[in-house]
């Protein structure tokens, strides 16, 4: 009680004397703290060791990637060849044997070549065996009537093509007539006809001349000038285009056919149209210009009054053009009529002497043929033809073989044992041959495949051993063996790595085709080595490796050569050099 009566009292002198001498205990304080500043700032930093035990212990050295379940019989089968599905054998998962149908296409057709295709090895081998045999008198008989017939045939062709030639002939003359009687009967409307054709051409001509003559006008020019009607540049074209055309037909030589008359007389109708459209549009252009002192309103009035005029014109020339064209076809149909029956006549007889002709050259090619075939049969057989017997003997076989060929392409067979996962196909619809019809999954065991890098591949050999984790069996570790690995590299997603095979060391139930898991392989295991972490090993300028040794006290460390050998599984390599036990430096940090 008496010491802290003690130790509160000087308190209390303390407390009094700071608060006697306030600034001085306040700069006495700012010191003592810029001072511990100073000291914190300026002193040697400490350096912080990462460090590691050498131990002693099994090293395994493994490379990992994702492992896929494959199987090596799981193919896609296809058509090598595209028409309509007649038949679907098998349904998803049945079971069949090798050599089973599972589906076939549309061959009928393909059924009747092989029956053509026997039938050409039954007819070549019969021939074969006839030439070696020797004719008989039959077959030259048979030969020498086929020889008979053929002449027969091309006699009547012969006669065939001199009936149609006459034909032809007689039908020409009959056309000739008939044209010439129309040019007689139809000559007074034809000569018409063209004189009323020129005569409404020179009131279309007259109409547009007098019509461009009001424009010409210095009164209607004003106007123009002045109010720059729509449609006036496009009038004066269309105006100088037909002038042309109707001098261009007015030139035109007369003809003295009805047929040539009607063209013209149409040809004459497009020009008068136009004409009325050209005048129709004048007459508008007129009635829109404004009046002005010096376009005034007897001057609008009074050309108006010519285009109307012209307009008359027009349509008079236009209903007589029409008249008389009316009057001439009516007055030709008969002849276009007995004219048409009589072409229809020609082209008949024309066609029937291009047939003779094709029929005279096909009988005179099967005459010569037959008979060198008459001439063959009374000869001996030579060697050379026996050969020649046995080569069509040879072709026809082949052509069977290749028919046989074809018609099993229309059938897909089972390759091997195995269960159907997928049909692709149904009847009656059209399957590309670049597309599966039918999958299938064999017998045989399931694998793993696995891709690995460049870096990672040169570890691994066929017969190590590894294991895979299927995501669909958590925790169970399923053992594998190497039993391929590829020589080439395989782009996988724009990188390329190796594919390595694995078999399952015993028989696994459960598993599906694309299952994925993470998989390892064993690639170097060496018992009771020493090991320290692969970070702690550095290197010297002249390419060997050290490690930094820490000192008892952890302060300091000394630099000691290493011998790295093969590095194993959680980042540690085998070293030769450190001792059982040793602190090794990872990393310093300040």
């Amino acid at each position: 009680m008496h010491l802290l009566t003690l130790i509160l009292g000087k308190i209390r002198l303390v407390l009094s004397y700071l608060r006697a001498h306030l600034k001085a205990s306040i700069a006495l304080g700012v010191s003592l703290l810029l001072a511990g500043s100073v000291y914190a700032v300026t002193r040697p930093k400490q350096l912080v060791y990462v460090t590691a035990i050498a131990e002693r212990g099994d090293l395994r050295q493994v490379v990992e990637a994702v492992g896929t379940v494959i199987s090596e019989t799981d193919v896609q089968l296809q058509f090598p060849t595209v028409d309509i599905v007649s038949h679907v054998y098998v349904k998803e998962g049945d079971h069949v044997k090798a050599g089973t149908r599972l589906a076939a296409l549309r061959s009928g057709s393909l059924a009747a070549g092989i029956a053509g295709a026997s039938a050409g090895v039954q007819s070549a081998q019969a021939q074969l065996e006839q030439l070696v045999q020797g004719s008989r008198p039959e077959d030259i008989q048979i030969a020498e009537a086929q020889v008979r017939n053929k002449q027969a045939s091309l006699d009547a062709a012969t006669q065939s093509l001199k009936n149609a030639e006459d034909s032809v002939k007689t039908a020409l003359s009959q056309l000739a007539i008939l044209k010439n009687e129309a040019a007689v009967s139809l000559s007074g409307q034809v000569a018409t006809m063209g004189s009323t054709i020129a005569e409404q051409l020179a009131t279309a001509k007259t109409a547009l001349l007098a019509t461009r003559g009001v424009f010409d006008a210095n009164d209607v020019q004003d106007g123009i000038v002045k109010a720059l009607p729509s449609g006036y540049d496009s009038f004066q074209l269309n105006t100088a285009s037909a002038l042309t055309i109707i001098n261009a037909l007015a030139l035109a030589p007369s003809p003295t056919d009805y047929q040539t008359t009607l063209k013209n007389g149409d040809s004459a109708r497009v020009a008068l149209v136009t004409t009325a459209d050209i005048v129709n549009r004048a007459y508008d252009i007129v009635s829109l210009l404004p009046i002005s002192s010096y376009f005034t309103s007897t001057s609008r009035e009074t050309n108006k009054a010519t285009i109307a005029t012209q307009k008359s014109y027009v349509q008079m020339a236009l209903s007589t053009l029409d008249s008389g064209s009316k009057s001439l076809r009516d007055a030709s149909a008969t002849y276009d009529t007995k004219i048409g029956v009589q072409q229809t006549a020609i082209i008949t007889a024309q066609g029937n002497r291009e047939s003779a002709k094709a029929e005279i050259n096909t009988y005179q090619t099967a005459l010569v043929i037959n008979q060198a075939q008459l001439a063959l049969t009374r000869a001996p057989a030579r060697q050379t033809d026996i050969d020649a017997a046995k080569a069509r003997v040879r072709q026809a076989q082949a052509d069977l073989a290749r028919a046989v060929a074809q018609y099993n392409d229309t059938i897909l067979i089972a390759p091997f044992e195995g269960t159907i996962t997928k049909v692709h196909v149904k009847i009656g619809e059209m399957r590309p041959a670049s597309e599966p019809a039918i999958t299938m999954l064999g017998q045989a065991p399931y694998r793993i495949e696995m891709f690995l890098s460049e870096v990672d591949i040169p570890k691994v050999q066929s017969s190590q051993t590894g294991s895979i984790t299927l995501d669909a069996f958590q925790g169970m570790h399923v053992p594998l063996r190497v039993s391929e690995i590829d020589a080439a590299a395989t782009d996988k997603d724009g990188v390329s790595k190796y594919r390595v095979r694995l078999d399952f060391i015993s028989p696994q139930a459960g598993l599906k085709i694309g299952m994925t898991g993470d998989a390892e392989i064993v690639t170097g295991f060496t018992p009771s080595v020493m090991s320290v972490p692969i970070r702690s090993v550095l290197d010297k300028a002249d390419g060997s490796k050290y490690v930094r040794i820490l000192d008892a006290n952890g302060t300091s460390f000394t630099e000691r050569t290493v011998t790295p050998s093969m590095e194993g599984e959680g980042g540690n390599v085998e070293v030769s050099g450190v001792e059982q036990g040793e602190v090794v430096v990872v990393l310093i940090k300040q």
